[in-house]
């Protein structure tokens, strides 16, 4: 499932309301607004924000390092950023998906998993597990895990999506995001393919996807596996290693790869940024 991005001062507001509407008042309670990617649930809040201002002030906050290699994603390549985000943010990323994994949020991955296309699980193709941020998430009671490290990434995943609506593709205010896992031993991977292979009418398709891997800094693809491996047209391979902090930018429709066979147990938070409506009613 999709929901909207939601730029900081949008965020900071509906933290307002909560509070609100959690405090004895005799203005009508707020509902909490549901704050994942989802899957199956049709009946996930979802909220349309206004459009976020041209040029806005970042707050004190988290921060994230300047992404690399952006130009070349419009044309099918692919840009990787090391420590794009600081390793405590990494570390406690990875402790609140384990978390919400060991409290039964999370489901085995399907390809083909979105509404309009079709939902299979192929062993023989791919074998992880995963979480929706925007209704997986919101399902567990909100003392599992670390509620403010997705919001601190949720803030930095917002200035993102601005940033690639600027310099790849024009984007919508929708998108899918979720905590991914790989078991270790070589069981978890996920064989060659493409995030959007096929567009869907009517439905937000992919546009731009993202991986910001959450794994332990020793991490070494020689030993432990799980690399991704991209293969741009006209170009060579690209291997990856899925070190924590390591954000990945990519065309949906366009870059084919692949998670290789992981040793240990491998963590990512994915994303998928939606095409702009416009585009989206095109014949």
């Amino acid at each position: 499932m999709v929901e909207a991005v939601l730029s900081r001062a949008e965020r900071r507001q509906l933290k307002k309301k909560t509070k609100l509407s959690s405090s004895p008042s005799t203005i009508a309670p707020t509902p909490t607004p549901s704050t994942a990617p989802a899957t199956a649930d049709a009946s996930s809040t979802k909220k349309k924000p206004s459009r976020r201002a041209k040029k806005r002030k970042r707050p004190m906050g988290p921060s994230s390092a300047p992404i690399t290699s952006l130009d070349v994603v419009a044309a099918g390549g692919i840009s990787v950023t090391t420590q794009w985000i600081a390793p405590h943010l990494v570390e406690r990323l990875r402790a609140d998906a384990t978390a919400l994994r060991a409290a039964g949020a999370f489901t085995k991955s399907t390809i083909g998993g979105r509404v309009g296309e079709s939902q299979k699980v192929k062993r023989s193709k791919r074998l992880s597990e995963c979480c929706g941020l925007f209704d997986d998430a919101a399902k567990v009671p909100r003392d599992v895990g670390d509620v403010g490290a997705r919001d601190c990434v949720m803030d930095l995943i917002s200035d993102l999506h601005a940033t690639l609506n600027t310099n790849v593709a024009p984007l919508g205010d929708e998108m899918e995001l979720q905590y991914l896992y790989y078991p270790g031993d070589d069981e978890g991977f996920y064989g060659k393919h493409i995030d959007q292979q096929e567009r869907i009418p009517g439905k937000p398709n992919r546009v731009v996807s993202m991986v910001l891997y959450l794994n332990a800094p020793d991490w070494e693809s020689s030993r432990d596996g799980g690399n991704l491996c991209a293969y741009p047209t006209g170009a060579p391979p690209v291997h990856v290693d899925p070190i924590g902090g390591t954000l990945v930018v990519f065309h949906s429709e366009k870059l084919i790869h692949e998670a290789r066979p992981t040793k240990r147990d491998r963590w990512a938070l994915v994303g998928w940024f939606m095409e702009a409506p416009t585009k989206r009613h095109r014949v």
